[in-house]
């Protein structure tokens, strides 16, 4: 199946447009499905300026979709997840700041401790600290996200279980510093 806003038979006029680079001003011209273009002037890869990414944050597909995937994007891809898990959240804990606060609390912490000791996998980290204390985390996790990695890892991390790698074993300490510093 064909991701229906990648399907060009679903295309209007403004599916080729044409945008300037940035780094030297010669013309470029797009689809709408291309991720990015080389600048046949200077070289450079520029980022299509009308593409919308937001499928790419949760998206098991997005690489096969969208071809290899430029640094920044990547990066924007794990904060649009966070974004979306953050509000997720948010909903769930609808009428109880100081419990949305907490998770809120614990996720900025788990972000300077990962930054700080460069180790673990942040991404696990970040959810399970967002989703502790939710009814059913792991049916909140699986609604935004199936990448099967994604889910064994938080799933560990929420249930406490023997790490097997030196990775797990790092996310698995972060994860206890963030809950032992945090939480009441």
């Amino acid at each position: 199946m064909q991701c229906p806003g990648q399907d060009n038979r679903y295309w209007d006029g403004e599916a080729v447009f044409e945008s300037p680079c940035p780094h030297c001003g010669n013309v470029l011209e797009f689809f709408k499905d291309d991720s990015q273009r080389s600048c046949k002037q200077c070289g450079n890869k520029v980022l299509n300026p009308r593409m919308d990414f937001g499928c790419a944050a949760y998206c098991s597909h997005a690489e096969q979709c969208l071809g290899s995937m430029p640094p920044e994007l990547l990066a924007q891809q794990k904060n649009l997840f966070k974004d979306k898990l953050s509000i997720a959240v948010r909903k769930h804990f609808a009428g109880n700041d100081s419990l949305f606060k907490l998770a809120a609390s614990r996720t900025e912490f788990a972000e300077e401790l990962c930054k700080e000791e460069q180790r673990g996998d942040m991404a696990a980290i970040i959810a399970a600290t967002l989703i502790t204390g939710c009814e059913n985390p792991m049916e909140l996790l699986r609604n935004l996200t199936n990448d099967e990695n994604m889910l064994t890892a938080v799933d560990a991390l929420l249930l406490g279980k023997n790490p097997e790698s030196d990775k797990e074993r790092a996310s698995s300490e972060i994860y206890n510093k963030v809950l032992k510093k945090v939480d009441p």
